[in-house]
């Protein structure tokens, strides 16, 4: 994670990039595009659009280290993302590469707690981002959408476990 984009600045990761000013409803499309959230009509995504923030980043962006605070789910729309843990020794180790339609930060999101990995943009890629703040305000004042997207975000986390399980039963042995 080194270069002009990996070395850790002391700024916000993705965050103190500068967003894109897309309308709602191409927002909307391009998370229609990833059918990440094939469950909600296109009218809801226009509104979920208004809380969310679009990027457009080249390789080698970090999104955010391990063990940041602040929490912000990151949706990847366009390009590839991997998700990168430390081991003992300080090793980078790739644990995931991900694509359009997959999430990142969705756990910081409910729980509030400091990443567990660090997330480094492995291709140019477009991603929509719902800060904890927004998340907050969508379930104030949507609260049916808002409870829409925390049973999504907890299906999403109830698959990583799952996955996690079944990889840890292989190392084992078993």
């Amino acid at each position: 994670m080194a270069g002009n984009h990996g070395e850790k600045k002391g700024g916000k990761g993705l965050l103190s990039h500068s967003g894109q000013n897309l309308t709602y409803t191409e927002k909307a499309r391009l998370i229609d595009s990833t059918r990440w959230a094939n469950q909600f009509s296109f009218t809801q995504l226009k509104k979920l659009a208004a809380y969310l923030d679009v990027y457009k980043v080249p390789a080698k962006t970090v999104l955010f280290y391990e063990g940041d605070k602040e929490p912000y789910l990151v949706l990847i729309a366009e390009g590839a993302v991997h998700v990168v843990k430390f081991d003992s020794a300080g090793t980078a180790r790739r644990i995931a590469t991900l694509g359009p339609g997959r999430t990142i930060g969705e756990m910081g999101i409910i729980d509030g707690e400091p990443r567990s990995a660090a997330a480094v943009t492995a291709t140019a890629a477009t991603l929509l981002v719902m800060t904890s703040g927004n998340f907050e305000r969508l379930n104030r004042e949507l609260p049916g959408m808002g409870i829409q997207l925390v049973l999504k975000i907890a299906k999403i986390m109830s698959q990583h476990l799952r996955e996690t399980s079944g990889r840890l039963i292989e190392l084992m042995g078993g």
